[in-house]
C-alpha cells in the first residue's frame, strides 16, 4: 500500500529531485493512498538552508489534513511554504546592500522537502526552491528552470548589454539563478555593474519584479512636491502676549502636530513597445526603490500611479510614475 502523487497542472515538478517554483504560485498536487484503512495525512516540513544545503529544522505534521477513502486529496504546497516563509525582506539602504544581501529578495532563503505520508503508507517527498515572486497567467510556464526570465528585460528579449549602457552614473545588478543540480550554496549570483558619469538627470529607480529579480529605470524629467498636514485642533483667542508684563502679542498655534510629506513625479520619453511592455510590471511589485542623484542611496517609496500606454496604434510611448514618501517626518508644536 502507498500513496500516489500528482500535480494538478501538467508540466509542473513535484519530485524527491529539487526544482525551482514561484512561491506565489500555485503548487497544487493530488495526493491517493489506495488504503482505504487510511484517515489521516501528514506533512512533515523539512527546512534547509539555501547558503549551507544544511537541514536547519524538520517540523513534524506541520500540515495535516482528513482523508476520504479512496478519493485523492488536493492541495497547495506553496501555501504551506508561504507560512513558513519570512516575507520581511526589503531592508535595503544602498545599492551594496542589494548585491551583499539581496539574493533572499530573489529565492527563498530556505528550499523546502515536503515528506508526505498518511497514518497507514510510508512517506513521499517533494523537494522545491521557491523563487520569490509569481508571473501573471499569460507569463505562466509550468516547468521553472535555472534558465527562467527573472525580470520582465530578460522575458521579452531586450538587450540588458545596451539597457545597462543607456545610463550613466548609476549602479545596476546582474542576477544569475544558481543549477540546482549541483549540491551546496545555492544563492544566485548578483554583481554590481557600475557606470561611470552624471546620471539621468531626471531621477533612477530600482523595483522588485514579479518575475523574482530586479527591474530598473531612468527618467528624463522629474518633478518633486512637497506639503505638509496638520493635525490636534486647539481653542485660541484672537492673539496672546509673550510675557505676564510687557509682553509682545503674538498669535498661539491652533493644532498639536505637523507632518510633512512628499511625492516625486518622474517621466521617461519615448519607449518602444517592447521596453513599455517590460516596464509595465511595475504595478505588480512590492518594492520601489528611488536612486538619489549622484549616490547610491535607496529610498523606498509608495508607488501611486504609473502609466505604461501600449497601443497596436503606437510604436511605444512615454513611461510616468508618481511615487510617494512612506518616511514620515512629524514635528510638534505643543
Amino acid at each position: 500500500m502507498a500513496i500516489t502523487i500528482n500535480t494538478q497542472i501538467l508540466g509542473q515538478e513535484a519530485s524527491a529531485n529539487i526544482s525551482y517554483c514561484y512561491l506565489y504560485e500555485p503548487l497544487r498536487v493530488s495526493v491517493l493512498e489506495s488504503n482505504l484503512t487510511a484517515s489521516k495525512l501528514y506533512i512533515d516540513l523539512e527546512i534547509i538552508s539555501s547558503e549551507s544545503g544544511s537541514t536547519v529544522n524538520t517540523l513534524l505534521k506541520y500540515a495535516e489534513f482528513d482523508l476520504n477513502p479512496g478519493l485523492p486529496l488536493a492541495f497547495d504546497l506553496m501555501k504551506i511554504a508561504r507560512q513558513h516563509h519570512n516575507a520581511n525582506l526589503y531592508r535595503f539602504g544602498t545599492i551594496d546592500n542589494l548585491v551583499s544581501n539581496g539574493w533572499k529578495s530573489v529565492i527563498s532563503e530556505y528550499r523546502y522537502k515536503f515528506h508526505i505520508y498518511t497514518d497507514v503508507s510510508a512517506r513521499s517527498t517533494i523537494y522545491k526552491l521557491p523563487i520569490v515572486g509569481g508571473r501573471s497567467l499569460s507569463h505562466f510556464t509550468p516547468s521553472v528552470l535555472v534558465s527562467q526570465p527573472t525580470n520582465e528585460f530578460e522575458y521579452y528579449g531586450l538587450d540588458l548589454i545596451e539597457l545597462r549602457a543607456r545610463w550613466s552614473g548609476v549602479s545596476l545588478i546582474d542576477i544569475s539563478l544558481k543549477d540546482l543540480s549541483l549540491s551546496g550554496d545555492v544563492r544566485p549570483t548578483i554583481n554590481k555593474i557600475v557606470n561611470s558619469g552624471e546620471g539621468p538627470c531626471g531621477g533612477f529607480i530600482i523595483w522588485k519584479s514579479r518575475f523574482g529579480g530586479w527591474m530598473f529605470w531612468g527618467f528624463d524629467i522629474a518633478t518633486e512636491t512637497h506639503s505638509g498636514s496638520y493635525s490636534g485642533n486647539l481653542a485660541v483667542g484672537m492673539f496672546e502676549s509673550t510675557a505676564e508684563i510687557d509682553g509682545n502679542p503674538y498669535i498661539p498655534v491652533d493644532y498639536t502636530e505637523i507632518n510633512i510629506s512628499y511625492s516625486r513625479t518622474l517621466k521617461a520619453l519615448s519607449l518602444n513597445s517592447k521596453e513599455l511592455k517590460a516596464v509595465a510590471g511595475i504595478n505588480a511589485s512590492p518594492a520601489v526603490y528611488y536612486v538619489e542623484p549622484g549616490t547610491e542611496r535607496l529610498e523606498l517609496m509608495r508607488l501611486s500611479s504609473a502609466t505604461t500606454p501600449i497601443s497596436t496604434l503606437a510604436a511605444g510611448g512615454d513611461f510616468s510614475v508618481t511615487l510617494n514618501n512612506i518616511s514620515k517626518t512629524p514635528q510638534k508644536t505643543i
